[in-house]
């Protein structure tokens, strides 16, 4: 009897290994998704001719360090001896041809950490506005805010300052009669949808018209809009 027995899903965790291909993990929290995502990481960084060509992506900071820790300590860990545990193991191998890639190439991980290219979704956009300023028309290096209320607020106060536009203006007086001409509750409830928009930007985007929203709202209070996440802060992708 083996002393360290495979997972059962040893087999579908080989072939989410394949750098060949793409694939998508689904599984309940706690099951080594990010584990899984390491290694792909790791076996991706023994093929490039530089580490900044991965990109391992995913939603919160959190999940962020706690993957470049776990690649780190993986890295860390190759010059040790081999564990026992068949995954731990992989990953020791794993990490061996990082680590061999990385004395061949010069990259000195090790010293530059930051050359590892794991972040969130907020600073890969950010990086990316850096780079073209002239197109993301930012001017100033863009920031992150963790209370954006005032934006909100700010960018309903210039919508209703659009009245007069012959564009806007109309359907802006539309909704102040409807309101019988309070500013201040139109202000916040402009600003209660900025704060919901990932609920209908994506139908406003693809329907300019409007009828994408109005098929949404007939669908009643009760609709369910599934948006692809699961709820673990460990979710995340690695491209190479």
């Amino acid at each position: 009897m083996t002393k360290h027995p495979l997972p059962p899903d040893w087999h579908e965790r080989q072939k989410a290994l394949d750098i060949t291909r793409s694939c998508i993990v689904q599984a309940p929290a706690g099951s080594g998704k990010t584990e899984l995502l390491s290694q792909r990481y790791l076996r991706l960084l023994a093929q490039v001719d530089h580490p900044e060509e991965i990109y391992a992506i995913t939603f919160t900071r959190k999940a962020a360090a706690e993957m470049r820790n776990r690649v780190l300590a993986a890295l860390d860990a190759a010059n040790g001896d081999a564990p026992e545990e068949p995954h731990r193991r992989l990953t020791w191998n794993l990490a061996r041809a990082a680590m061999a890639r990385d004395a061949e190439c010069d990259w000195q991980i090790a010293r530059n950490p930051n050359r590892l290219r794991i972040q969130t979704f907020d600073s890969l956009s950010h990086a990316l506005a850096r780079q073209m300023p002239l197109q993301s028309e930012l001017g100033a290096s863009p920031a992150t805010t963790e209370a954006p209320e005032t934006h909100y607020r700010e960018a309903a106060r210039a919508t209703l300052r659009m009245l007069e536009d012959p564009a806007l203006g109309p359907d802006i007086s539309t909704l102040l009669t409807h309101l019988d001409n309070r500013q201040g509750q139109l202000e916040g409830l402009l600003c209660s949808m900025l704060a919901r928009r990932d609920q209908w930007l994506a139908h406003a985007l693809s329907s300019p018209g409007g009828d994408a929203i109005d098929a949404a709202l007939e669908d009643g209070p009760g609709a369910q809009h599934d948006d692809g996440r699961d709820g673990d802060d460990g979710r995340g992708a690695v491209w190479g």
